[in-house]
């Protein structure tokens, strides 16, 4: 019988803030997982954004081949989970409620498979938990099973919300920003669901779709911006009330304004990783905060190990396959990094495609670029001589210093990788009706996306 495999997916989630020196969440289950397992420290998507990412992910594709512009999933008739199917797996699952996951929802045969996204979203604290434990107790039977669940915990804060129930972790210990305490949060919840798991006989995969911004100082750019109560309360006693909308939106501008002066005067002393972390939540970014996440594999009684070699969401299933013996397709297997696992020295680091998921109508931030252990190039996604950025990743890894204007030669090196990369392939087209793209709009004007 083949190994359940248990995919859990927690979107937005930082590699920083799961492991390593930095990290400022108190997550003792993570870690105790990691002591047991293999983790991959320098694993990273190829998109800051969602959809863009897991079309990556669960089809081992980049961008320019799934769609780049696409605003639901794509997946191949080869897709990952098609393979899972294909080999006799059960495949369960809990989304978010959203028309973009709608392809990938379709492939579990559970009832219940999708949660309210928000805002605020279920959570692991407000039921989701419960539900999850439900679907893994109803699972006994139907062995070998496939669960994928992708946890919103944290989207409330890129809606500029506090978490749900987050007042239990308010102390130091959990951490020193909303950010740590939601993922102090989610690693005590999942300990209570996986506890009853016989990891002798299930993979578990713990891994995320993007990183995300945490404002230096806990302070974002709404922070900045002063209350005006009493103006606020004058105007509306003293002003009709068919002037109250006009009025509101003056203020509001007049806030803005004097927030910006603040924040501005504030980040006079911060480093450009400092002040980047207190852009707007959905700021176009190819900096590695945006990029950088956790890949864990653990259960099976794998030998704990910690490898530091660059690895692409892209190599997630293929290695998967290889550790179970899964057949795949030789196209898959190239991207697999068992070697790394297995302690091989003569593997050939993968160079990974970027670019930023882009807003609806193209904008001057959407970019494009490539990424190898030592250097990160990008630049406007139509023009080469636009938005040029370059930087050391070795000397400068939290991307302060951009070496562009001085590098010509590096920028010729990495413009050359980046399109010897896509000159064999094309972006694929991908079916949505106009019902999907008015729905989804919806929905991502809901979460404050739009």
């Amino acid at each position: 019988m083949q190994p359940n495999i248990l995919f859990i997916l927690i979107d937005g989630l930082r590699a920083d803030q799961f492991f390593g020196k930095n990290k400022r969440s108190y997550t003792p289950f993570f870690d105790s997982l990691i002591a047991k397992g293999v983790y991959f420290e320098n694993t990273f998507s190829s998109s800051d954004g969602t959809t863009i990412s897991l079309n990556c992910t669960l089809n081992s594709r980049f961008q320019f081949e799934t769609g780049i512009r696409a605003r639901k999933l794509v997946l191949f008739d080869d897709n990952h989970l098609r393979t899972l199917k294909d080999s006799g797996y059960n495949l369960v699952g809990i989304t978010p409620n959203l028309t973009s996951l709608k392809p990938l929802t379709d492939f579990f045969e559970n009832n219940k498979k999708t949660f309210e996204p928000g805002p605020p979203p279920e959570s692991l604290p407000v039921g989701l938990a419960q539900r999850i434990e439900s679907l893994l107790n109803s699972l006994k039977d139907k062995q070998p099973w496939f669960c994928y669940l992708h946890l919103f915990d944290l989207h409330p804060l890129r809606e500029g919300r506090i978490p749900e129930k987050i007042e239990n972790f308010n102390s130091e210990k959990y951490g020193d920003s909303y950010y740590s305490k939601t993922v102090s949060s989610i690693d005590f919840w999942l300990k209570k669901i996986l506890d009853d798991i016989d990891l002798s006989n299930t993979l578990l995969i713990i891994t995320a779709d993007h990183g995300e911004r945490i404002p230096f100082n806990d302070k974002h750019l709404n922070d900045f911006e002063p209350e005006l109560k009493t103006i606020t309360k004058l105007g509306k006693n003293l002003l009709p009330e068919s002037t109250h909308d006009f009025g509101g939106k003056i203020l509001g501008n007049v806030k803005q304004r004097l927030g910006k002066a603040k924040l501005n005067k504030s980040n006079n002393e911060l480093t450009p990783y400092q002040k980047r972390s207190r852009d707007p939540y959905f700021t176009l970014s190819l900096h590695d905060e945006l990029l950088h996440i956790p890949f864990l594999l653990s259960g099976l009684n794998l030998t704990s190990k910690i490898i530091s070699k660059q690895t692409s969401t892209l190599s997630i299933f293929p290695t998967i396959f290889d550790l179970l013996n899964i057949s795949q397709k030789n196209y898959f297997k190239k991207q697999s990094v068992l070697q790394l696992i297995q302690g091989k020295n003569n593997f050939q680091e993968n160079k990974i495609y970027l670019h930023t998921s882009p807003y609806e109508d193209e904008s001057p931030l959407d970019v494009e670029g490539i990424r190898t252990s030592k250097h990160k190039y990008f630049r406007h996604s139509k023009n080469s001589e636009k938005n040029i950025h370059l930087y050391d990743l070795e000397n400068d890894p939290y991307e302060n210093y951009d070496l562009s204007k001085n590098n010509p030669e590096v920028i010729t090196e990495m413009e050359k990788l980046l399109k010897d990369m896509k000159k064999n392939t094309s972006e694929s087209d991908y079916d949505i009706t106009k019902e999907e793209e008015e729905e989804i709009s919806k929905e991502l004007k809901k979460l404050g996306y739009m």
